[in-house]
């Protein structure tokens, strides 16, 4: 609204930099006079987070529906695929399907989950992914050409990208199903991919880095 746009351009104008903090911010900015490029979200990783056991048997699906960002985050068409894949494979995967719970429910859900979808609409992940692929899940979220240009990835090394396409996310969830290897290896280089590039001492010295050139 309105306060919103004041709030903005009030800090906008009594700032003397803008730092982006990932690749969805630095599209609109890339020709600011004021952009002093990108720094990463920091994440603070917990070693001992590891993604659950794959059981022979069972993947289990986490969509949490947030009804304030429904829309925005593409759920829809989250949800119609998980409908197939429901269809599709009725015997190999749990749905966990998440909304207005107790936070502590929440996580305990959350933590069960291998596969974690995110948000459709975004070149890069937002806090919620990257605190996933901390955990070691498989995150359906932002990972479009210009996020895997930047970090040197290839597609669906780290998390895969999730488009408003249900035929797209079908396919994708389909392989991981049948592939619970790749669920694995994704894993594993999600969780170094946040060692690497997220790690909040480095992400820190960045920040004083461009402090101390201002």
């Amino acid at each position: 609204g309105l306060n919103h746009k004041k709030i903005h351009d009030f800090i906008y104008h009594n700032t003397r930099g803008i730092i982006a903090s990932d690749i969805d911010y630095v599209l609109p900015l890339k020709e600011n006079k004021k952009y002093l490029g990108m720094i990463p979200n920091p994440v603070i990783q917990n070693r001992k987070d590891f993604m659950p056991e794959l059981a022979e048997d069972t993947i289990n699906i986490f969509l949490g529906i947030n009804k304030w960002n429904y829309h925005q985050k593409g759920i829809k068409y989250f949800e119609k695929a998980l409908e197939r894949i429901k269809e599709k494979y009725p015997e190999r995967v749990e749905i966990i399907t998440v909304e207005n719970v107790p936070y502590k429910e929440y996580i305990n859900l959350y933590n069960k989950a291998h596969i974690l979808l995110d948000q459709c609409f975004a070149y890069d992940q937002g806090y919620n992914a990257l605190e996933a692929m901390a955990k070691g899940k498989v995150v359906f979220t932002g990972a479009e050409k210009e996020f895997l240009e930047h970090y040197h990835l290839a597609e669906d090394e780290v998390c895969i990208n999730a488009k408003p396409d249900v035929d797209y996310l079908v396919e994708k969830l389909s392989m991981l199903i049948e592939n619970p290897l790749m669920i694995e290896q994704i894993s594993t280089k999600a969780r170094n991919f946040i060692e690497k590039e997220h790690n909040y001492i480095s992400i820190a010295e960045k920040y004083l880095s461009i402090w101390g050139k201002k």
